[in-house]
């Protein structure tokens, strides 16, 4: 049974199928969720992004991440050419449902990719039950 089908579920909604280089240009960050025996793991890209820049709440059993990123010309140096925006914000939101341990969660961020990792909860878990 494939515990994640929620989560995904919100994702392909919010996605909406839509071009996935349209919904990658905007504000929503791509994301892929994988899920092992005892935990998701959401990986987004957040190019750009400092650390101090992200914002990752969860509340009500709705994990949160914010981001922003603007773009600085080094001392020296003048802006000939500007394709990227100067200032971007990154917002994209999960709907883990009870599957999920929420006070477990842990994130890193590392070359400007985000892992996120959420264990399963208890209750979700397959277990054995004894024959007595």
């Amino acid at each position: 049974m494939n515990t994640a089908f929620p989560m995904t579920q919100v994702i392909n909604a919010a996605m909406n199928h839509r071009d996935a280089n349209q919904f990658a240009c905007g504000r929503s960050p791509r994301a892929d969720v994988m899920e092992g025996a005892t935990e998701f793991r959401v990986t987004l890209d957040l190019p750009g992004v400092k650390q101090e820049d992200l914002d990752i709440s969860l509340e009500n059993m709705t994990l949160s991440v914010k981001a922003k990123r603007e773009t600085e010309v080094p001392e020296g140096f003048a802006l000939v050419r500007h394709e990227r925006a100067a200032k971007a914000d990154f917002e994209r939101t999960f709907n883990l449902g009870n599957g999920v341990d929420g006070s477990s969660i842990e994130a890193t961020f590392e070359n400007g990719v985000l892992m996120l990792t959420l264990p399963k909860s208890k209750q979700s878990l397959p277990r054995r039950i004894e024959v007595k």
